[in-house]
């Protein structure tokens, strides 16, 4: 019989969530709280907003995680920016299981807001770069000479993804540990 490593049971009981979340239509966030604190899953429990198209999330309620003021002032809806971010993602064939693992992970960083500044820290837009002059000019908020673009936001948030972590799902994993990534 096969030894089981704890990295193994971890990314199994990881995975679990993910798609008892996905199934159940509740945040991530929720769901593990949940169970820490040993409340019913379904108490308090965030729910997800319904899919409108196939494959774009238009966003959780009760706004984004993590301190970012994702009031949006100006920004484009949730789901417009989702939907410029889903064929990027499928460039770099992060569809299915690695999509929803962005959506999860912006929707705790910004809500998918481009103009989504963290107050704390200062991380800005839809992947909270911190700082913002990670990310091409177009990308910056627009008082410090950049247009707040969602695309030039989402195309570095991607590179930085794949460069540190490899994959969406490597991403959330270690958010969801770290409270960062």
């Amino acid at each position: 019989m096969k030894e089981v490593s704890g990295v193994g049971i971890a990314a199994v009981g990881i995975g679990s969530v993910l798609v008892y979340a996905g199934i159940k239509g509740y945040s991530v966030l929720a769901v593990l709280e949940n169970l820490v604190t040993g409340k019913p899953i379904t108490s308090g429990a965030k729910m997800v907003q319904k899919l409108t198209t196939p494959g774009v999330v238009t966003g959780a309620s009760g706004g984004a995680t993590g301190g970012a003021d994702s009031s949006g002032v100006g920004s484009a809806p949730t789901g417009d920016n989702q939907a410029i971010g889903q064929p990027l993602a499928a460039a770099y064939g992060w569809t299915g299981n690695e999509w929803n693992a962005l959506v999860t992970l912006w929707n705790k960083e910004s809500n998918w807001r481009n103009r989504a500044k963290n107050p704390s820290s200062g991380a800005y837009g839809i992947p909270q770069a911190l700082p913002h002059t990670k990310m091409p000019k177009a990308a910056w908020p627009e008082s410090a000479g950049g247009a707040s673009d969602a695309r030039a936001q989402i195309e570095w948030g991607l590179r930085y993804i794949k460069d540190r972590y490899g994959s969406p799902s490597a991403a959330l994993a270690f958010h969801l540990r770290n409270n960062w990534y």
